[in-house]
């Protein structure tokens, strides 16, 4: 009712503040904002740019108290603009945002806009007041779930979030509308399914604080017959993630008379399972379904663990092989039907483990640290002022300026399966 009334209002309140942010002298180096969405890798990748000396902060419409704390967060939306109604804090968000930030890093649900009635002008006024838009999906944001190639990769989206499915319609204009406005997308794995446009091939965009992830000291030699080996899980969404293969295939190397325990991390803060994979963990064991790896493989890697996780659809990995990154991941790459054989190897052969791990901490700190971020997100700022041309070959084995003077990563598998 009072979005009713307000209408012509807080149209022309949006156009005028647009173009008053426009004429605002802009400071030298570019504010950058990550938002709206309250996930922890814009909390990562505003602290990495912080680090790097940009003014760099999140501003999100709230955040997960039960996995993640207050403190990591800059802005939360609820906080701010006294006591009027929410809907109107999603108004007074993005117009207080035009003054303060040059460069938005969004999702394809776009910005504070994206719960109002105004949702579809959000570019144009972004335009209007000469801002950048960066979009990086991260999931629920962009999946059309009829554009999916993978069908298992389908069956788990339907079976872990399967609202979703109701609003395909709705997602795909979203998408459409963003790739035809944003100034720069980097979708990472997802480009593939149904979003069509990437400016940059990496099969991950993600980071974390490498200084605050140490390597473990476990050092454990067993090869299961006498003294236990841990497995960790930590799903977010068991039917997205193969949690019942992955329960099933440690029952059965146990019935096997393999010394074997799994350790199922789930809706517990990050900082607990942060401990476990550190004093506890000898493998971890991120997903089987989708293809692909995300934070909890990154950490699991970052800890010199022998990470799991499936990159087995070549849909999704051989561009990524052929000019990208992908082929010095020492991820091993697992299924449902390949698992039990996969981790027995895995259990069984402890100096494989170690070799691994010590691959996985090198590709981390490589790939996924705070500095691998500040080349990625300077190079997407001078794309953004005019002063490259294109991202599209920023990893290319043969061409990137990046990879030119670094080592390539040496591991003990064939793309990414183990050698017999």
């Amino acid at each position: 009712m009072v979005e009713a009334v307000l209408i012509p209002l807080l149209l022309l309140i949006l156009i005028v503040t647009a173009v008053v942010s426009r004429c605002v002298s802009r400071s030298v180096k570019k504010r950058l904002v990550w938002g709206e969405a309250p996930i922890i890798n814009n909390v990562y990748w505003a602290k990495a740019m912080e680090e790097a000396g940009f003014f760099s902060e999140t501003f999100t419409d709230n955040y997960c108290w039960s996995l993640n704390k207050r403190e990591q967060y800059d802005l939360v939306l609820q906080e701010m603009f006294g006591k009027i109604p929410l809907k109107l804090k999603y108004y007074a968000g993005f117009l207080y945002s035009l003054f303060r930030y040059d460069i938005f890093f969004i999702s394809f649900n776009g910005f504070f806009l994206r719960k109002t009635m105004f949702c579809g002008l959000e570019p144009f006024l972004f335009k209007v007041a000469r801002k950048k838009v960066v979009i990086i999906p991260f999931g629920a944001d962009a999946y059309d779930y009829g554009k999916v190639r993978s069908t298992t990769l389908l069956h788990g989206l339907n079976n872990s979030l399967p609202s979703a499915s109701r609003l395909q319609g709705k997602i795909s204009k979203r998408v459409d509308l963003w790739n035809r406005n944003a100034d720069l997308v980097i979708p990472g794995m997802m480009g593939f399914d149904g979003i069509g446009r990437w400016d940059a091939l990496t099969p991950s965009i993600l980071t974390i604080n490498t200084k605050s992830w140490t390597v473990s000291q476990r050092d454990n030699l067993s090869d299961g017959s006498k003294t236990v080996v841990n497995i960790t899980h930590s799903p977010n969404f068991r039917g997205f993630k193969g949690s019942e293969f992955i329960i099933d295939a440690v029952a059965q190397l146990q019935k096997e008379g393999l010394l074997v325990e799994l350790k199922l991390l789930e809706g517990v803060q990050n900082e607990i399972v942060k401990k476990v994979l550190l004093e506890e963990s000898d493998i971890h064991l991120e997903q089987l379904i989708f293809t692909g790896y995300a934070v909890s493989g990154i950490e699991g890697m970052a800890t010199g663990l022998p990470v799991v996780s499936n990159l087995e659809d070549e849909n999704y990995t051989r561009p990524f092989r052929r000019w990208s990154f992908l082929d010095e991941c020492p991820i091993v790459s697992s299924t449902p039907e390949r698992i039990v054989d996969d981790l027995r190897k895995l259990v069984t052969r402890p100096s494989l483990r170690k070799e691994l791990g010590i691959a996985n901490r090198q590709y981390v700190d490589k790939y996924h640290s705070y500095q691998a971020s500040q080349f990625l997100f300077n190079q997407v700022i001078e794309y953004l002022e005019g002063k490259r041309e294109s991202l599209m070959s920023i990893y290319h084995p043969l061409d990137s300026e990046y990879l030119r003077d670094q080592p390539k990563i040496s591991i003990p598998l064939s793309e990414n399966h183990i050698i017999d």
